[in-house]
């Protein structure tokens, strides 16, 4: 039936991004990722105002080297995987794909798409920005800001940073878990919508998937800050494919002869 082929094929697309992946390369990317995914949660060690001793961040990669290079890799991984959605099935499955991308194409709507995976992209260089002055001031998640105190004695009194511990140091890192979903909801809920209109089973899988694993990262997060990125990792490889959705259907669409392009395979 159709369900189960649409099934199977959600259970074998992810043997098949194995066997097309450059390993060696997607490994020595990972492995550090992965690492810091796995460490266990520790006290962090603090100066006599508040702030940490070091940063979390890996000492010799540049911010910028690291949030781009996290963003190429899963990125691709997304848009492999967005394509084999499209044009590693049975023909059925992409004609009726290309059927809706003529759509597009013939009311000029390839734009629409385009600007969406750029909208998507460019909050990168933003988190990049972030990226690198938390590493410079050494402020560790969950805080977002370092309150100093003020007035004559506010010097000797430190900042003012989020309680850790106890039962209130939960409570802050399960209002940050809600409040990072917040900040993804917008841009993935856009996106889903756009994809589904060419791939709606595809899309839906994958905002499912993402949406369990903000759950499975909220509970970790109340535990630690550290903990909060288990489980993650499935939320993030079925963003990316939601982008590459998005971004295929952009590139098959646009340009001269954008109707010509979608009835030919990538």
């Amino acid at each position: 039936s159709t369900m189960a082929d649409e099934i199977r094929h959600c259970a074998v697309t992810p043997v098949w991004l194995i066997l097309s992946t450059d390993l060696p390369i997607l490994y020595l990317f990972l492995r550090p990722v992965i690492t810091y995914i796995m460490a266990e949660d520790k006290k962090i060690e603090t100066d006599e105002r508040g702030i940490p001793l070091k940063s979390t961040y890996p000492e010799n990669v540049p911010i910028p080297v690291l949030y781009t290079g996290f963003t190429v890799v899963f990125g691709t991984v997304g848009f492999l995987l967005a394509r084999y959605a499209c044009y590693g099935r049975s023909p059925s499955v992409q004609d009726a794909a290309d059927s809706k991308m003529d759509l597009v194409a013939q009311y000029d709507l390839g734009w629409l798409y385009l600007g969406m995976f750029l909208v998507r992209l460019l909050q990168l260089p933003v988190g990049i920005v972030l990226g690198v002055q938390r590493k410079a001031s050494k402020i560790e998640v969950p805080d977002q800001h370092a309150y100093a105190v003020q007035g004559a004695q506010g010097s000797k009194l430190g900042y003012v940073l989020m309680e850790s511990e106890g039962v209130l140091g939960k409570f802050n890192r399960a209002q940050r878990a809600l409040q990072n979903y917040h900040e993804q909801f917008p841009t993935i809920a856009l996106q889903y919508i756009l994809s589904s209109f060419v791939f709606p089973f595809d899309s839906f899988v994958c905002v499912i998937i993402w949406a369990l694993s903000r759950c499975i990262q909220a509970v970790g997060y109340v535990e630690g800050a550290k903990s909060r990125m288990k489980g993650g990792l499935p939320g993030i490889i079925a963003l990316n494919v939601i982008n590459g959705l998005v971004l295929l259907v952009a590139i098959k669409t646009l340009g001269a002869g954008g109707d010509k392009m979608v009835k030919s395979t990538m």
